[in-house]
C-alpha cells in the first residue's frame, strides 16, 4: 500500500473519496498542557476530518510530545532515568517492583514513549540522591491492599 494515499482516495472511516495528504502540525495533551508537533506527512479526510498515521509516526509523536512536556515539567529523560537505573544496578523489571509499576512501563519512560508522574518522578530524584533504600526490601511505592479488600 502507497503511503499517505493519494488525495482523493476513499477513506477508511466514511467511506468518501475526499483523502487529502497533509504534514500540518499536530496538537498534543499530556499533563493538561498542549504541545504542537509538526513534520509528519499524513491523511485527513476533508469530509469527516479523521487522521491516518503509520504506527511509527505515531511512536515518533508521542517521544516527541514526551520530550518537550518532560523539558517543561523539568522531569528526568529517558536517559537519565536509564544512567540512574543503571547506577543502581537495577534491571527495568527490578525497578518496576520497587516502583509498585505495571511490567514495561520503565521501558516506555526510557524509550520516551510516556511521560512519568510526578511522584514516580520525585521517588526516582530520592533514590538518585539516596542509594541506600534500594537494598531496604520493604520500601515499595505500592498499596497491597485497596479499599475494597478485607484485612487479612
Amino acid at each position: 500500500m502507497k503511503w499517505p494515499k493519494p488525495a482523493g482516495s476513499r477513506c477508511p472511516a466514511c467511506g468518501k473519496p475526499a483523502m487529502a495528504i497533509t504534514s500540518d502540525p499536530l496538537e498534543e495533551t499530556v499533563g493538561g498542557r498542549t504541545y504542537a508537533v509538526g513534520g509528519f506527512e499524513h491523511n485527513r479526510c476533508e469530509a469527516c476530518g479523521e487522521e491516518f498515521f503509520l504506527g511509527k509516526q505515531l511512536d515518533e509523536i508521542s517521544r516527541q510530545v514526551t520530550q518537550m512536556a518532560r523539558a517543561d515539567l523539568g522531569r528526568l529523560s529517558g536517559d537519565q532515568i536509564v544512567a540512574l537505573r543503571h547506577e543502581l544496578g537495577l534491571t527495568q523489571a527490578q525497578l518496576e517492583r520497587r516502583l509498585g509499576v505495571s511490567g514495561g512501563l520503565v521501558g516506555r519512560w526510557e524509550r520516551g514513549t510516556v511521560l512519568q508522574s510526578d511522584m514516580a518522578d520525585r521517588y526516582l530524584r530520592d533514590l538518585r540522591a539516596h542509594p541506600e533504600l534500594v537494598a531496604k526490601e520493604d520500601l515499595v511505592a505500592r498499596e497491597s491492599r485497596g479499599p475494597y479488600r478485607k484485612k487479612a
